[in-house]
């Protein structure tokens, strides 16, 4: 089936998925092998440039501006199945036929830290081990991962994936730091001092996006990230055996993305209750990818749409309800997106035991904040065109410089940023090589697919 589905892509001479692909996937060149039974090519083919494979096989929503979206296979049917012809290959190689891991070059000498063992962090780990640099990752949290780990639900992303392609990047000589947060036991002076020759600072987003709404220290109101960090950083069944949280039996989850969908379904699996998502704009306007919406919605999710709570209710210090405003989409801003606006005199009630609050998350603030780094707005890391910050040899990518993004674009920036440093650490500055080019500027493509069609040799950048 999956050979099929490969031997349905035209091998593009231009192929625009690869263009979409944060992390320049060879989708091209999975297809092809694939279509000829090759599984094996077709792993090396996408682990070249995705160190996380069956992570963003699960993760990615393909459909939303990225590959599947741009396949021109869609415009006269049904795009390629892309997302699921990487997870076959991902899980063929991690059950049934483990592969060497990829080569790294001589060994330059030279060391980086890097702070947050997040997609950003793992994934600029896995290029600058490959370029030959000692790497050690310092990840606050017992379990690295970031995201992928404490926000997206075992059911959507099995752990047990995310941490064998997590093995998979420490084989290569990467090491990883766990239970030391930079700022608070390490500072970023002593990095260098100690032997860094260059920090990346890749600790993602934290910091929560504050309502204004009477009522919001209420008992029963919580973070739904935060919800989410507790019941899956230290595994489902840890939670289980010592719950925090007592969410009754009437949920109200307040918000219109990833987050609202995964807390709202987390919260039905824990409690068998009845659980709501409200938002302010309308179904069309989610920013969720639509199968899971659909999976939401078999699983008994409710929605109110046009929703926006008001005030928080309570009684002896306890949430026992909302007042929702009614909303309508009002005038276009800047970016052409019409704006909620409150219909006056259109309020509600909702009756709930706990609300769960996924309004949306900043950069992490907390190591730019304590270091004295330069900001950006909202206490992102303000960074040059080259991801450095003020401070000579420290560097930072990903959600820490532009607030929440998706897993696949946030490693795209590790890569990214990996590359810089590379460039830092080896004197190469004016030598400054886009990844996207090195590897899918039209002339490098059609060379890369015909060594990939006779089995010639190639010399790339590492991934």
């Amino acid at each position: 089936m999956v050979m099929t589905e490969a031997d349905r892509c035209l091998r593009c001479g231009n192929p625009v998925c690869i263009d979409a692909c944060p992390v320049q996937m060879d989708v091209r060149g999975m297809c092809d092998a694939v279509a000829r039974g090759d599984i094996k090519t077709a792993f090396h083919r996408i682990r070249e440039t995705n160190a996380l494979l069956g992570v963003t096989a699960r993760c990615c929503p393909q459909l939303h501006g990225l590959c599947e979206d741009a396949c021109v296979m869609r415009w006269g049917g049904e795009a390629i199945s892309i997302g699921m012809i990487q997870r076959f290959v991902s899980d063929w190689e991690k059950n049934e036929s483990k592969q060497p891991d990829s080569e790294v070059d001589t060994e330059t000498g030279k060391h980086v830290s890097i702070i947050g063992a997040g997609p950003a962090g793992l994934a600029a780990a896995s290029l600058l081990r490959r370029y030959g640099h000692s790497v050690t990752i310092y990840e606050e949290l017992p379990i690295p991962g970031g995201t992928a780990l404490y926000g997206i639900p075992d059911y959507h992303l099995p752990k047990d994936v995310l941490l064998y392609e997590i093995e998979r990047i420490k084989r290569q000589g990467v090491e990883i730091k766990t239970g030391v947060r930079v700022g608070r036991d390490i500072t970023l002076t002593q990095l260098l001092s100690d032997g860094s020759d260059a920090i990346l600072i890749t600790t993602g987003p934290k910091d929560l996006t504050k309502l204004d709404i009477p009522g919001i220290a209420l008992k029963g109101v919580h973070s739904a990230y935060q919800f989410l960090e507790d019941v899956y950083a230290n595994g489902v069944k840890a939670y289980l055996e010592h719950q925090t949280y007592n969410l009754g039996k009437n949920i109200l989850v307040i918000g219109g993305g990833d987050t609202a969908l995964d807390a709202a379904r987390t919260a039905l699996r824990l409690t068998g209750g009845s659980v709501t998502i409200a938002y302010r704009r309308n179904e069309s306007e989610m920013h969720v990818y639509a199968p899971l919406l659909d999976e939401g919605k078999e699983e008994g999710v409710q929605f109110k749409f046009l929703a926006a709570p008001k005030s928080f209710n309570g009684s002896g210090g306890k949430l026992i309800g909302t007042t929702m405003s009614t909303m309508k989409l009002g005038k276009p801003d800047a970016t052409g997106r019409r704006n909620p606006e409150p219909v006056p005199g259109q309020e509600f009630d909702m009756e709930c035991d706990s609300v769960l609050l996924a309004v949306g998350r900043g950069p992490n603030s907390f190591l730019q904040l304590q270091s004295g780094l330069k900001l950006a707005k909202k206490n992102a890391i303000a960074v040059d065109d080259h991801y450095q910050t003020s401070m000579a040899g420290v560097f930072a990518a990903g959600d820490v410089t532009t607030g929440e993004t998706l897993v696949v674009v946030a490693m795209g920036h590790g890569r990214d940023a990996a590359q810089r440093v590379h460039e830092y650490l080896m004197k190469l500055e004016d030598k400054h090589v886009s990844l996207y080019e090195t590897y899918y500027s039209q002339k490098l493509s059609e060379r890369f697919y015909q060594d990939m069609l006779f089995d010639r040799e190639k010399k790339l950048p590492p991934s």
